[in-house]
């Protein structure tokens, strides 16, 4: 795994522009494995469950991070919502349209009611309040840079009545089989490795449970989906800014979280 200086290094070099280009261009924007179409349908039949449960999945429907295809907004379009909206912070650089194909009849005229936004962060987006039925992401929300923000952001572009669900992943990206590594780190040395490169936010479950009950959010269900045991020993390890945490929520490695904005 690597060092926290070498990234504090490495996220230093990226000041530099002609580093940070030449970076971005041998850099892949998004996973392949994710243009893969049991990888579409478990992300979409995941996220309608919780849905369904609350709501129809129908009227606009907005996906956060994505990655390299439309594939779960073109689903929640062929299951009867009427327009998707894309946000991410990378550009939509391939052409999926085999996989388009694989996912429903009808592809072509399902991605015309699409909208790929780009350059927009989920924190700060130019799109209007109380727009969206259901919002909803896979492995994205761990990325963001300003969780409260993004949360605080996604009630305000709910229509009343309307409901988000998310799978975070809450794992030390850098290397799985060690995923609460960064949990040594303090914040600012954390920032200081990864500010210009992939943010992870380091948000454990109650961070998430607090968060959506601090953005207005009603009817808020966590669901963990993958546990490590946590010792005494392996917490006094951590900084000590997560001593503070409980062993189950400093062991709990993936959640889903579904909520709906009051009407």
């Amino acid at each position: 795994m690597e060092s926290i200086v070498a990234g504090v290094l490495k996220n230093q070099a990226l000041a530099v522009p002609a580093i940070r280009r030449r970076r971005e261009a041998r850099q892949a924007p998004y996973e392949p494995t994710k243009n893969a179409v049991s990888y579409v349908h478990e992300v979409f039949e995941n996220s309608s469950r919780q849905v369904r449960g609350r709501r129809p999945v129908s009227g606009n429907v907005m996906e956060i991070g994505p990655g390299g295809n439309l594939g779960a907004l073109l689903m929640y379009l062929a299951a009867g919502c009427d327009r998707g909206v894309a946000l991410d912070v990378v550009p939509l650089v391939t052409d999926q349209q085999g996989l388009y194909d694989e996912l429903a009849p009808n592809a072509a005229e399902l991605l015309e009611r699409i909208e790929y936004r780009t350059g927009e962060p989920i924190e700060r987006p130019s799109l209007p309040e109380n727009h969206f039925d259901i919002i909803f992401s896979a492995a994205c929300l761990e990325h963001v840079a300003d969780p409260l923000a993004a949360l605080r952001t996604m009630h305000r572009l709910l229509k009343p009545g309307g409901v988000t669900t998310h799978s975070i992943d809450l794992r030390d990206h850098r290397d799985f089989s060690d995923p609460l590594a960064f949990l040594k780190h303090s914040d600012r040395a954390w920032r200081a490795a990864t500010s210009r490169r992939l943010v992870t936010n380091r948000w454990r479950a109650s961070d998430w449970l607090a968060g959506f009950e601090a953005a207005g959010f009603a009817d808020i269900e966590m669901q963990p989906h993958e546990q490590v045991p946590i010792t005494e020993e392996m917490r006094s390890e951590f900084h000590r800014s997560f001593h503070t945490k409980d062993l189950t929520d400093l062991g709990t490695l993936l959640i889903n979280v579904t909520a709906t904005k009051a009407r």
